[in-house]
């Protein structure tokens, strides 16, 4: 019993020092060609950040702590004293009009750092989106230079073609259509337009779609009118979304024969439910993917031949039903 107590008890310890969040040391940061004040500001705003981030416990350097500012050595020693495991060093360097900015991550008794990256800031403003990904990415295998996220942009970015400031999609897409039931209905393809505002927690869309253009009787035209609202699960170029609307449908069906004709027309409310991916997010030219089940809250008419024993067709069969099944579709779209 004693032994158990003793391994679970090191088991315990072992898998707090495997989770246990790392001390890091924190030296002053440099500032070349601008004001001290802007070291002290950019010191907090990455205290802040790396504490929401919680990979590490961040040690703040202390006035009686004697690091000369860009000394690696000094830094090191200090980060020993104070039983930390690694520390930040920073450096903010003024050329012209942009500022250049580059972060280090050592480990202690190492000159060579384990991760660094170098940022330009068109302005002082430009410090809070460099150091939130710097504490977003600082000691994995990303480097904040290439963080994608899309609301973490500096002004020296917005200069890019990539233009992230993009908040609405203008769009046409392809569209196909699966019904489910009834299993009269057939599969159809055709072609649809979008408006999509993206405001950043949510999307909210308008989309218009048609299929079957052509003059074919056996296949159900399918109309709709939606108003959707989508959840995006990220923040990066990359976004996939899932969510739902509420669409105004019309259905046209026809027969068409050597001795009947008949046609209907239903119109109603419909639920979507789905989701897709967006790439390029928040750029000039956006693509979407895109799938939903929909459900009609009203009949449809469907017709069926009915033939007498030589095979001629001597009665047409009506039915109603309330249509449901897939859509899908592929979507490119310009941003403004």
């Amino acid at each position: 019993m004693n032994f158990f107590k003793k391994f679970l008890a090191t088991t315990l310890a072992l898998a707090a020092s495997i989770y246990a969040a790392e001390r890091v040391y924190l030296a002053p940061f440099s500032m070349v060609g601008l004001n001290e004040d802007f070291g002290i500001a950019a010191e907090k705003l990455m205290n802040a950040y790396i504490d929401d981030n919680g990979r590490f416990i961040l040690v703040n350097y202390a006035e009686d702590d004697s690091v000369k500012t860009g000394d690696r050595e000094s830094a090191n020693n200090i980060a020993i004293k104070k039983n930390c495991t690694k520390f930040i060093m920073a450096e903010f360097t003024r050329l012209g009009e942009n500022v250049i900015t580059a972060f280090k991550l050592y480990d202690i008794n190492n000159e060579a750092p384990v991760w660094s990256d170098r940022l330009k800031a068109k302005n002082p403003d430009d410090f809070d989106p460099i150091i939130q990904r710097v504490a977003r990415n600082i000691g994995t295998r990303h480097k904040a230079t290439n963080d994608d996220d899309i609301y973490t942009v500096t002004e020296q970015e917005t200069k890019n073609p990539r233009k992230k400031g993009v908040t609405s999609y203008w769009g046409a897409k392809i569209v196909g259509a699966l019904p489910l039931n009834p299993s009269e209905a057939k599969m159809d393809a055709g072609l649809g337009a979008f408006v999509l505002y993206d405001a950043r927690d949510l999307l909210f869309g308008f989309d218009w779609t048609i299929t079957n253009l052509g003059e074919s009787y056996d296949k159900t035209r399918l109309i709709d009118l939606t108003l959707s609202a989508y959840y995006p699960f990220t923040t990066s170029n990359i976004t996939p979304y899932a969510g739902g609307g509420l669409s105004y449908s019309w259905r046209d069906t026809h027969i068409d024969t050597d001795r009947f004709y008949n046609s209907n027309e239903a119109n109603g409310l419909s639920l979507q439910i789905g989701g897709g991916v967006l790439f390029n997010r928040a750029s000039r030219v956006m693509f979407i993917a895109q799938a939903t089940y929909f459900i009609d809250f009203f009949e449809t008419s469907f017709y069926r031949e009915q033939y007498d024993t030589v095979g001629r067709i001597t009665n047409i069969i009506e039915s109603k039903h309330y249509m449901n099944g897939f859509k899908f579709g592929l979507g490119l779209a310009i941003g403004f």
